[in-house]
């Protein structure tokens, strides 16, 4: 018997992302005879459950088998049967999970099959159910106005075969599809925007500017989803105007509690990716601008996911932070989501982070000592960190030392080719850091019309600093 991880054994993997509650509900589910009826598929999920509770790696298939049936002859046919029917097991609970998390959506369903059925009084009392839930929760987006049609379309079924003699709600119906139609459409209108920014290419918009003459028209902005994919729209297709990047900082304020977490989330990253453009174009107000908008979504701890937070939102959020000298800030942020950060990447980004922060506060012996504790495996973090001792041994005055750091960052960069996009930058920076080491007062201006003009080069700002003898 292979003791490598078949497909069917892929609910290993699955097993994996299980919450301790869903563990516990999955035991409950495998007992029901509604779900499963075997007792082999029951010790399979203990001993996967047992597996993972180690953090180790996918048990070898024969061990299991061993483990399940002593008495019998290893059967790799077996084995992917278990492996299969465990599979469809939680994929049953995850399909009743997402129905029992979606109240609406339950009535709607029991509503649709009591009208097939001809029970009206039953079909009206989950209908009213259904339209209750949807208005007493706070979501306001395109899904809140897909089942707000819905609803319409359900209601519309069952008047429509009880009510043959009377006019029926087509206008509202018709009104429902639109509204969600126009939500969704900007949606994905902004994220494709977004998109083409970053990958420079060219997305066709179908009936776009008719739906946006009817929105202005008919006012549709009185809904939140259109609202603020209405002025998200405007700031992505018209990036030099400030106002209207003002109206979208404060619609995301407005209607920010109108959205579930992962939306909003999905907001502020396209108000972020957006303010990073305009940052590497020179845009100073945006740097406050996109450090505000970090500090009101960690305030919301929307940058989450999972209760994770990646290590390049950590980076960028402290880093426009001390760029714009919010100090007390940063340190205390620093701390607060250390702990959130992936544990393979939390010290070594905690490090470089905090010897940043000690750089600011020209605590550079301190700054030196953490950096020997911030390596990375990933390259342009560890660019960025022989960027810093470069800046403190040039502060502090030890050129020879500085001189061999640049040595070797210059065979780094020649060592690692893959780094092709960002070469130029770094390979400018050393460049010029050698020539202030030994420029006179003459040759510093000279120097600094050549940092003014180079477009790829890191550090620019700190380059004409000293440039100018700061």
């Amino acid at each position: 018997m292979s003791s490598k991880i078949s497909e069917a054994m892929q609910v290993y993997e699955l097993i994996k992302k299980l919450g301790s509650a869903e563990i516990r509900d999955m035991r409950i589910v495998l007992r029901s005879d509604w779900f499963n009826y075997r007792e082999d598929v029951r010790q399979l999920f203990d001993i996967l459950v047992k597996a993972v509770s180690k953090q180790g790696e996918m048990p070898d298939k024969a061990f299991i088998f061993s483990k399940i049936y002593p008495e019998k002859e290893p059967d790799d046919r077996l084995m992917r049967l278990l492996g299969s029917w465990l599979t469809d097991a939680v994929e049953d609970y995850m399909r009743w999970k997402t129905i029992a998390g979606n109240p609406v959506g339950g009535h709607m369903a029991l509503a649709s099959a009591y009208r097939k059925k001809n029970l009206p009084t039953l079909f009206q009392k989950n209908i009213r159910q259904a339209q209750e839930q949807l208005e007493q929760q706070p979501i306001r987006n395109a899904d809140y106005l897909r089942q707000k049609h819905d609803v319409l379309a359900e209601t519309f079924r069952f008047e429509a075969a009880t009510k043959r003699t009377e006019a029926l709600n087509v206008q509202g119906m018709s009104d429902a599809l639109d509204h969600w139609y126009f939500a969704q459409k900007l949606r994905q209108v902004c994220t494709a925007l977004s998109h083409q920014n970053v990958f420079k290419t060219e997305y066709t918009f179908s009936l776009l500017d008719v739906m946006l003459e009817q929105i202005e028209r008919d006012n549709l902005l009185e809904f939140p989803a259109i609202d603020l994919y209405y002025h998200c729209y405007k700031v992505l297709s018209e990036p030099d105007n400030e106002a209207g990047f003002a109206r979208f900082l404060e619609k995301i304020v407005q209607h920010g509690a109108c959205f579930p977490e992962e939306e909003l989330r999905d907001l502020y990253v396209l108000g972020l990716n957006f303010c990073t453009r305009r940052i590497n174009e020179g845009s100073q107000p945006h740097v406050r601008a996109g450090f505000e908008l970090y500090r009101a979504g960690f305030e919301k701890k929307i940058f989450l996911v999972d209760g994770v937070l990646s290590r390049f939102t950590y980076r960028n959020a402290a880093a426009l932070g001390l760029l714009l000298g919010e100090l007390e800030w940063v340190r205390t942020f620093l701390d607060e989501f250390r702990y959130f950060i992936e544990p393979k990447y939390r010290d070594s980004n905690y490090h470089f982070n905090l010897a940043r922060w000690e750089y600011e506060m020209k605590n550079y012996d301190i700054a030196l000592l953490l950096l020997q504790h911030s390596e990375s495996e990933d390259l342009l973090a560890a660019l960025a960190a022989k960027t810093l001792i470069a800046k403190i041994l040039f502060n502090i005055g030890a050129f020879d030392a500085l001189h061999s750091h640049l040595d070797a960052m210059q065979i780094f960069l020649k060592r690692h080719k893959e780094i092709s996009y960002h070469r130029a930058n770094y390979v400018h920076f050393i460049r010029f850091t050698r020539k202030l080491t030994t420029a006179s007062a003459d040759q510093r201006a000279a120097l600094r019309t050549a940092i003014v003009q180079e477009k790829a080069v890191s550090e620019k700002k700190w380059l004409l600093e000293k440039s100018e003898g700061a």
